[in-house]
């Protein structure tokens, strides 16, 4: 859905992703909190936001009200399946020279990625943190979208407010970033 944005598409994108067309209980989705709380420890109110998204895609008729904390997607979510595998990777990359940041992306060949980001202008090489691994270009571009977005809803100080708006790299410890990746597995359904 293109016009969700913020929690609204992460939540849109969990629930989609983790109960397809099933109805699920709110419950069930509170069981997502626990990686929200990874990500953003400082939020203590996780199952409100939980709970107003759930409104907000009710209004936006995305989401039906079945009964008192029951729900059900009300669009119907056939994908076409790519025709070719590819492998695609979004990873995680650290670099000692600029601490306290990571770059978050996509490749086909993540090698390649890291030798072509060794150049002149930084002093030591990429090292690759975290991977999540995809089979076409189209998920791998949703799920890179996915985690910045994720980023930038919890905390925009970490790149949208920065000078690095727009840019791949975020305000974070490798750690930090691995929780995203930790999240974002929970909310695509990712094994």
């Amino acid at each position: 859905m293109k016009d969700l944005k913020g929690w609204n598409f992460i939540v849109y994108t969990l629930i989609k992703n983790n109960f397809k067309n099933n109805p699920f209980t709110l419950d069930e989705l509170y069981q997502f909190e626990k990686y929200f709380q990874q990500v953003y420890p400082s939020n203590f109110h996780i199952k409100d936001k939980l709970r107003q998204i759930l409104q907000n895609l009710r209004d936006k008729g995305v989401l039906a009200f079945i009964s008192k904390g029951n729900y059900q997607l009300l669009v119907d979510f056939k994908e076409v399946e790519s025709q070719t595998y590819t492998q695609e990777v979004v990873y995680l990359l650290s670099n000692e020279s600029i601490p306290g940041w990571v770059k978050i992306g996509r490749t086909n060949a993540i090698d390649r990625r890291l030798k072509d980001l060794y150049n002149t202008s930084v002093p030591l090489p990429f090292k690759v943190e975290e991977t999540i691994e995809t089979k076409t270009l189209e998920n791998s571009r949703v799920l890179e979208k996915s985690i910045h977005s994720i980023i930038d809803t919890l905390n925009p100080n970490l790149r949208k407010n920065t000078d690095a708006n727009r840019r791949e790299f975020f305000k974070l410890s490798a750690d930090e970033g691995k929780h995203v990746f930790k999240l974002v597995t929970q909310i695509m359904a990712i094994q």
